[in-house]
């Protein structure tokens, strides 16, 4: 190894993790070995945001099963924590009993080094479902007895029965990764860049005891949220502010809800792993990739024309690129006004995603009509995909968006 690349590699360990680093560059040429007869692979776990938590993790776990499955051979696969605390320390159990995980600083300096010294065993964290991966194998991580138990006794506590169905609505603002991670990626900058995916949470309480009054027990989700959902409903608890909230019932809430109404932040991966139905409301952006092959029910944001109000049709969207912006500001300096759904959008799209999950519900044939011109926009337009049906558009909007805004669809 070059003089100057140990340099850098100590200044970015920092000098009170150096010590660890000969052990680790010694397994290293272990496995160095060991891959001349059984292939090893090095995968990088994002563990400090849940999202990337979960399903990163999942989809690096389902490809190095399906190359094994193809080539009929068995991998030693190591799962390297980069941080040493995990975002929810109950999922990092969850994960430890399944895959050999490298946690605390041991990890993250092992990844560094491996990524230095033998880059073609290490394995980028992944969040491409092209294949649809999600969806073909069995889930892992499982609870164990005394796990559910627990869970159990928390519902039943509130008066839910294993009969009863409860449901959870993930509403994303500013206030967690500002508190919990104030630099963004590059740590040169906030993370003032996404407010454009934020809502308000007073804007949910009307669906929320909507939802109750269909017979759901709510539960708002958080870990650090803005303001509390205030309702005066016996069925609705804002678990996120109420004392209520731990890091296990974080993933047991997600896991076994009837479905799941978010604004699409990282908690809601925890449902879409265990394969609970999602609806994402107030979503922005609706049209990346991430988003269309994973199996959701969707109720964009409205972005309107600043110039004369309008609304913008999707072919405006797609050929202006305003679907790909990723950032506040752009919305705006390229005269785009960002609106949120009314109270009464919320009513009718969680009405309509309870339908859909107890099997009532039917499609106006005007609706199956604009579902399908959509589908085939959203498949064939190369400004959306890399190449004509490269992404599978597992995605489905909202009958009720389409009914409102018959214009969308130009």
């Amino acid at each position: 190894m070059q003089l100057n690349k140990l340099s850098s590699i100590i200044r970015e360990l920092g000098y009170k993790k150096v010590a660890l680093a000969p052990f680790a560059l010694s397994f290293i040429l272990t496995l160095l070995l060991i891959n001349k007869f059984r292939t090893v692979r090095i995968h990088e776990v994002i563990n400090s945001r849940l999202g990337h938590f979960v399903t990163n993790t999942e989809l690096s776990r389902l490809s190095s099963l399906k190359k094994n499955r193809d080539s009929n051979k068995k991998s030693l696969d190591l799962y390297c924590f980069l941080h040493r605390t995990s975002t929810n320390h109950f999922l990092e159990i969850l994960w430890r009993r399944t895959l050999i995980c490298l946690t605390g600083d041991w990890g993250s300096i092992f990844y560094l080094l491996a990524t230095r010294t033998v880059p073609k065993l290490v394995r980028e964290s992944d969040f491409d479902n092209q294949n649809g991966q999600l969806y073909k194998y069995p889930i892992a991580l499982e609870f164990s007895p005394a796990e559910l138990s627990e869970g159990k006794k928390f519902l039943r506590n509130l008066g839910i029965q294993e009969k009863d169905k409860f449901v959870c609505i993930n509403v994303r603002d500013s206030s967690f990764l500002q508190k919990s991670q104030p630099l963004g990626w590059s740590k040169s900058k906030d993370w003032s860049y996404h407010d454009y995916r934020d809502t308000r949470i007073a804007n949910y309480v009307v669906a929320s005891e909507k939802l109750a009054e269909l017979g759901y027990t709510v539960f708002r989700m958080g870990a650090i949220v803005s303001e509390p959902l205030v309702s005066e409903h016996q069925r609705v608890f804002d678990y996120a502010t109420n004392g209520m909230r731990t890091e296990f019932l974080d993933v047991f809430l997600g896991a076994h809800c009837e479905f799941c109404i978010s604004t699409g932040s990282g908690w809601d991966e925890i449902p879409g792993y265990f394969r609970r139905p999602r609806m994402y409301v107030n979503i922005i952006p609706s049209l990346s990739y991430q988003i269309l092959d994973r199996e959701l029910i969707l109720y964009p944001k409205i972005l309107l024309n600043s110039k004369n109000n309008d609304q913008l049709t999707l072919k405006e969207i797609i050929e202006t690129e305003v679907h790909q912006i990723g950032r506040t500001v752009e919305y705006a300096d390229r005269g785009v006004v960002i609106k949120d759904m009314s109270s009464e959008e919320l009513v009718e799209a969680v009405t309509e995603m309870a339908t859909r999950v107890e099997g009532r519900f039917v499609p106006t044939e005007q609706q199956k009509l604009m579902r399908e011109k959509l589908r085939h926009e959203l498949t064939t337009n190369t400004k959306v995909q890399p190449s004509p049906g490269y992404y599978p558009v597992r995605a489905e909007f909202a009958s009720c968006f389409l009914s409102n805004y018959p214009n969308f669809i130009d």
